[in-house]
């Protein structure tokens, strides 16, 4: 009985001492380099929630949760009859302005090339009258003087009746002269003060111009608004990711801004990790890592430190002993350089972050 019991003393220190080796050795073999940090977590990424900028009714619904989506890729469509008759009508209110800006700058071009060309020919017609007003008004007065002086000749009978006549005549007839030419010059004053009101002219069709300018300008935006709103139409995915949920059927009526699909950027993600307090110190932003994965055990994925939680928190619930629980722990996040897609949200996976440059990089064991 006393071998028995020494026996069963002897095989529980062999244990003992077995449990407390392979603790060390376990510890060892663990164990990284100076300079590395591990830390474990899973993959997360930034939730995108797709939603619509105008209303309508889904008459499509091309994905759902879980598929695999490109950027580009149709996810829903809403119904466009409206919209579509919209577009019609801005095209065509463009076109009515389209012609009004023609036909305006062909109105002003005219005026301006034609009103100073009738200016310029009426001044000279005025000049040309002024000067024929001037030569008339001169011979008047000279035939005006020799008729007065005639008269007194003819009154004295130094001359005879007939050289009297003669000098009347020539009076009479330059006194016509001159007030022809005297209302032709007033005809031509006249004709050009009324050239000279067509300069108003051009500058009411001037802004006749712009006015048409305006109003094409005001169409032309009205077409582009409602040919975005027709491409509003038409749902796509704005990055690579995965649908995390669906939240429309087709006949539904949606507004501005309901949420339709939520996505997660497969280009955004990162694993988040916790370190815990006596190592937060070390932990600095742009910091290199590498992120290992169980589905891909011999990849070793690049990334960056991007977050460093300014508060500490406890190991959150999920952890698996209580122990590690109640410890303070700041959540880090690493950016993870997922070019061919492979990692996926909710991933666990183990990081390795490098303190120290040009210490070799050492997956977890």
């Amino acid at each position: 009985m006393q071998r028995v019991r020494l026996i069963a003393i002897g095989a529980l220190i062999a244990l003992i001492l077995l449990a407390l080796a392979w603790s060390l050795l376990s510890g060892w073999w663990r164990a990284l380099p100076e300079g590395l940090l591990a830390a474990s977590g899973r993959i997360e990424g930034d939730e995108v929630v797709i939603a619509p900028k105008i209303a309508g009714q889904v008459i499509l619904v091309n994905k759902d949760k879980g598929d695999l989506v490109q950027p580009g890729d149709l996810l829903a469509r809403l119904s466009s009859d409206q919209l579509q008759a919209q577009l019609e009508r801005a095209r065509e209110e463009l076109k009515y302005w389209e012609h009004q800006v023609y036909q305006a700058k062909v109105n002003l071009e005219y005026n301006e090339r034609n009103v100073p060309a009738t200016i310029s020919e009426r001044e000279a017609r005025v000049e040309t009258m002024r000067a024929r007003q001037q030569e008339a008004a001169a011979h008047f007065e000279k035939n005006r003087l020799d008729y007065h002086r005639y008269q007194a000749l003819f009154a004295r009978g130094v001359i005879p009746k007939r050289q009297l006549d003669e000098a009347q005549a020539a009076y009479l007839a330059t006194q016509a002269i001159l007030e022809a030419t005297t209302k032709g010059l007033a005809e031509a004053q006249a004709q050009l003060k009324q050239a000279r009101l067509l300069l108003r002219t051009i500058e009411i069709r001037r802004a006749e111009y712009e006015a048409a300018q305006a109003g094409f300008k005001a169409a032309r935006a009205s077409v582009k608004e409602a040919e975005a709103n027709l491409e509003d139409t038409f749902i796509y995915s704005p990055c690579r990711g995965v649908i995390l949920t669906r939240e429309i059927e087709p006949g539904e009526v949606v507004n501005p801004g309901t949420p339709l699909f939520t996505l997660v950027d497969l280009d955004k993600l990162y694993l988040k990790v916790y370190i815990n307090e006596p190592d937060i110190g070390k932990i600095r932003l742009g910091q290199e890592a590498r992120v290992y994965v169980d589905a891909f055990p011999d990849k070793a994925f690049k990334a960056r430190v991007f977050r460093v939680a300014q508060r500490a928190e406890f190991t959150p619930k999920y952890v698996e002993t209580r122990e590690e629980r109640v410890k303070l722990v700041f959540a880090v996040e690493l950016r993870v350089e997922n070019p061919h897609g492979y990692l996926k949200p909710g991933m666990p996976g183990d990081a390795v972050i490098r303190l120290k440059e040009g210490v070799p990089w050492q997956r977890p064991r």
